[in-house]
């Protein structure tokens, strides 16, 4: 009972619901009804000068961050509610101190997701790392659970990495979830591969 009293009081019930948003999103991408570069670009936020550099977002969808920092988010608030909910008082003062420590577990959040990041990065290398033409006629791995002419993502394994990229095939084509396939030609206006049956 404390835990949902928790979770379900304010501040700690802001981050409760983007969290079950972040559960049900990632639901659906599994799937295959939804692509994790939905919002089409990366976060690339400095927050700060270290001796360890530039901390950042770049390199890894934004749906990808974001979801790494709403669950800090929550995880911090929940415990901060936890141990320090007396410090916030009554009245007016509980949601003004209440909104502080949800910013303040936001912005612990995305220091904590900065350095999380960068050892994803090389799961989410840029499709620019390689010519488009060396993909052309490699196999790949379909890594959504269906494949259309507009959605679809596949794994490729070139230069000794594996790089995330976005295939289409015709409506007829069959494509599920860990299917192989192989890619014949790549759309430089929507940067996609068209892929078909692999034939042996």
């Amino acid at each position: 009972m404390e835990f949902f009293n928790i979770a379900l009081t304010f501040p700690t019930a802001i981050f409760s619901t983007l969290l079950l948003i972040v559960i049900g999103f990632w639901l659906i991408a599994l799937l295959g009804f939804a692509d994790i570069d939905m919002l089409e670009g990366d976060v690339d936020v400095d927050v700060g000068e270290s001796d360890t550099g530039s901390l950042g977002f770049g390199g890894v969808p934004l749906t990808v961050s974001l979801s790494l920092a709403i669950v800090i988010s929550w995880f911090c608030s929940f415990y901060a509610h936890k141990f320090f909910a007396y410090l916030l008082g009554d009245g007016v003062m509980f949601y003004v101190l209440g909104i502080a420590m949800m910013l303040g577990c936001f912005f612990v959040s995305l220091l904590v997701t900065a350095i999380l990041v960068k050892p994803l990065r090389k799961f989410f290398q840029s499709k620019e790392a390689a010519s488009k033409s060396d993909f052309i006629g490699l196999e790949c791995v379909i890594a959504t659970g269906k494949v259309t002419t507009s959605f679809g993502q596949g794994k490729v394994q070139i230069n000794g990495t594996e790089q995330l990229i976005e295939i289409r095939c015709d409506e007829d084509k069959a494509f599920s979830l860990g299917d192989i396939a192989v890619l014949i030609e790549h759309n430089d206006v929507a940067n996609t591969y068209t892929v078909v049956e692999k034939p042996w």
